[in-house]
């Protein structure tokens, strides 16, 4: 996996850092799942890591993305997620290589920089939280193959979805 530099964002340099910063919220998954993606989504036999599903590990990464600043919406959640579902949907014909789809997975870690980062005028209009944009580029630059996106990263995030149901709202 390649090297991830920690996400700063804006004037909120150092938030989320551990106890010390009580009240302050995660920029990072790390803060949250120390050591989140270390070693990849499979172990040693080729399953998935079952803390990528279980709702001890997920859960509160999901409950600190709906009480983030911006909130996570539902509908925000759901668009990076179809549009993986349109991935796998491309990625279970067995004529679609590889390498034809690889780039509709590399563009979520763009379209959600743009979505936290996005600005109007002189004012900041964030569309998704920092540590959902931090979810999005970790798991893309963790998929290197097929079977990470397919197996590793869609079941991670339905997951997520899953969970999120309980504290993100539909509408904000």
């Amino acid at each position: 996996m390649s090297q991830i530099r920690p996400f700063m964002h804006g004037n909120r340099r150092g938030r989320g850092r551990g106890p010390a910063d009580e009240g302050q919220q995660p920029t990072l998954v790390e803060t949250i799942w120390p050591r989140y993606l270390e070693g990849g989504y499979f172990d040693e036999h080729g399953y998935l890591r079952p803390e990528y599903v279980s709702r001890e590990r997920v859960e509160p990464l999901v409950e600190a993305m709906a009480k983030a600043d911006p909130p996570l919406t539902m509908s925000q959640m759901r668009r990076f997620f179809q549009h993986c579902r349109r991935v796998e949907m491309l990625l279970r014909q067995d004529k679609v290589a590889w390498e034809e789809v690889r780039p509709r997975i590399l563009f979520l870690d763009a379209a959600a920089q743009y979505a936290v980062t996005r600005r109007q005028g002189d004012k900041s209009d964030n569309k998704i939280p920092p540590l959902f944009f931090d979810f999005i580029r970790r798991n893309v630059a963790a998929v290197n193959n097929r079977a990470d996106f397919l197996d590793g990263f869609v079941p991670h995030f339905e997951a997520l979805v899953g969970f999120g149901a309980t504290y993100i709202k539909r509408n904000r």
